[in-house]
């Protein structure tokens, strides 16, 4: 039986609390906080590639590219999903792609080079634009790891961003293929994120090899980013 008089401020206590009292304490600061309505933001979903430099053991998103049509999402196909999915109501297009896939595959590259773009980032902010544009749809960009200026200008056309921190613990056997999934890499984003004052959504994986003292350390430096920047949502 929980104890609703107990208090978690403290990581050993974290980490040895029983996972029934730990649930009892996240609602009931959750509802100090915001109350218990949940609401949401209807998107319609824009895989604009399903390639990605990175090799992630749990990953069931990415493709090779024999597996795929075209290395990317035409803007004619970008378009025709963003406004099927504005007819239906969304109020945003959520952007999901693989990482980098041109620093792997020279087929995207290729595509690249023979559309006039520079990089993956690159061609999603044209296609980011094209949307909000176009269908009036605000673009939230899901791109993983990017540096600061690669921020900056996906700023200038999606009102919000996001990135899985997943985890800190730079040991697991499921990220050894995935250069991206650096845990310092992905701070980096997160703190750039806030420096530039991007609305910002984040969180962990659970059950990818980690333990809980992982899973506290990566929530705890989330919490960390949001108190210096205000930016997690």
């Amino acid at each position: 039986m929980t104890n609703p008089s107990r208090t978690f401020s403290a990581r050993t206590e974290l980490l040895a609390a029983p996972l029934g009292d730990l649930l009892h304490e996240a609602r009931q600061v959750r509802d100090a906080a915001t109350g218990s309505r949940i609401t949401y933001s209807p998107k319609v979903f824009i895989p604009l590639t399903m390639l990605c430099r990175d090799k992630c053991g749990y990953c069931t998103f990415a493709k090779a590219p024999a597996r795929i049509d075209s290395p990317y999402l035409s803007p004619a196909d970008v378009l025709a999903i963003a406004r099927a999915g504005a007819s239906l109501g969304c109020h945003e297009a959520l952007f999901t792609l693989g990482e980098r896939p041109e620093l792997r595959y020279p087929v995207a590259a290729r595509w690249l080079a023979d559309n006039g773009y520079e990089s993956t980032v690159d061609y999603l902010v044209a296609m980011a634009e094209m949307v909000l544009q176009e269908t009036g749809l605000l673009p939230h960009a899901n791109a993983g790891a990017l540096y600061h200026d690669e921020l900056a200008l996906l700023r200038k056309v999606a009102p919000s961003q996001g990135m899985m921190i997943e985890s800190l613990n730079a040991d697991l056997e499921c990220h050894r293929g995935a250069p991206d999934k650096d845990p310092q890499r992905r701070l980096d984003t997160l703190d750039q994120a806030g420096v530039l004052r991007i609305p910002f959504t984040t969180g962990i994986l659970v059950g990818i090899g980690e333990s809980r003292a992982d899973r506290v350390a990566a929530l705890e430096a989330i919490a960390a980013a949001h108190l210096r920047h205000g930016h997690v949502q």
